[in-house]
């Protein structure tokens, strides 16, 4: 079985070339799968999205929360929102602007909720939306990022392809600019994605979803999306398969109550391993 896996947030190998990045980053997913080496290959984009980052930025901002653009701070704003109970009952809408004092507040409570540290939500939402602003950011960044993945693709010819966070909207994006006769993907799997975050990530995407809705790439023949019950971005829930037409399948899975987001759990959870067995 030939796999190609794009990663997610949180990637970044300081002091490593794209080429040796990858090579690793292959090596854990194979370990974490249970399968040869020789069939993974991992593509790499988190140097683009730092070079990004690090162009007119302060050195030392990396993961503060007072540091955000305004963008990042919109960002997260509606991602919080989506996690306060109280406004989903109410039904209000997400308030504008750069609301920096609420965010503590909001991540003191998320933390409380899930009974998980204050320190490691905050890294992770922060984490997410500079990277998320960053791939959305008008420029080059973007198409050299599509470009990684669409050259693994047309290389590798895989059976599966495996998205993870961040990496599941660089597919997508990716997935709609190939012909479907190109390099047709029998299986893609996402895993904890934030495709279906309103706003901030469902209503950002190429091409824009149509009367609400997007819709699987034409080169994917089936889609199947797994999302851990406690992961931060892969929210809503089932919103994959209400905010998709042609997903396959959208399960709920339980892969660690801390690291509720990280690839090697999702890698090694015995539904990812069902849903490969059904090629």
């Amino acid at each position: 079985m030939r796999i190609v896996g794009i990663h997610g947030i949180g990637n970044h190998r300081r002091g490593e070339t794209a080429e040796t990045a990858s090579r690793n980053l292959s090596s854990i997913w194979a370990r974490s799968l249970g399968v040869d080496r020789a069939d993974v290959v991992v593509v790499y984009y988190a140097d683009l999205l730092r070079e990004f980052r690090e162009q007119g930025r302060q050195s030392g901002a990396e993961d503060e929360l007072d540091e955000l653009t305004d963008v990042e701070a919109d960002l997260l704003t509606h991602l919080l929102y989506l996690h306060r109970s109280d406004n989903r009952r109410a039904g209000t809408t997400v308030p504008q602007g750069r609301l920096t004092a609420p965010h503590r507040r909001w991540i003191a409570d998320l933390a409380e909720s899930w009974a998980c540290g204050e320190r490691i939500v905050e890294w992770f939402v922060v984490r997410f939306v500079k990277e998320v602003a960053a791939y959305q950011a008008t420029g080059m960044i973007r198409e050299r990022v599509q470009d990684r993945l669409r050259t693994a693709l047309e290389q590798h010819r895989p059976d599966v392809l495996i998205a993870h966070s961040l990496g599941s909207v660089v597919a997508y994006e990716t997935l709609h600019l190939l012909q479907d006769d190109t390099a047709p993907i029998p299986l893609w799997v996402t895993l904890g994605s934030p495709l279906a975050i309103p706003t901030a990530v469902f209503d950002r995407l190429t091409p824009p979803p149509a009367d609400g809705l997007g819709t699987r790439p034409a080169a994917v023949k089936r889609w199947a999306n797994l999302a851990d019950v406690g992961d931060l971005v892969a929210v809503p829930p089932k919103g994959i398969s209400r905010r998709f037409h042609g997903v396959e399948s959208d399960e709920s899975c339980s892969i660690d109550a801390l690291d509720f987001h990280l690839a090697g759990n999702y890698l090694k959870n015995e539904k990812l391993a069902r849903i490969l067995k059904t090629l």
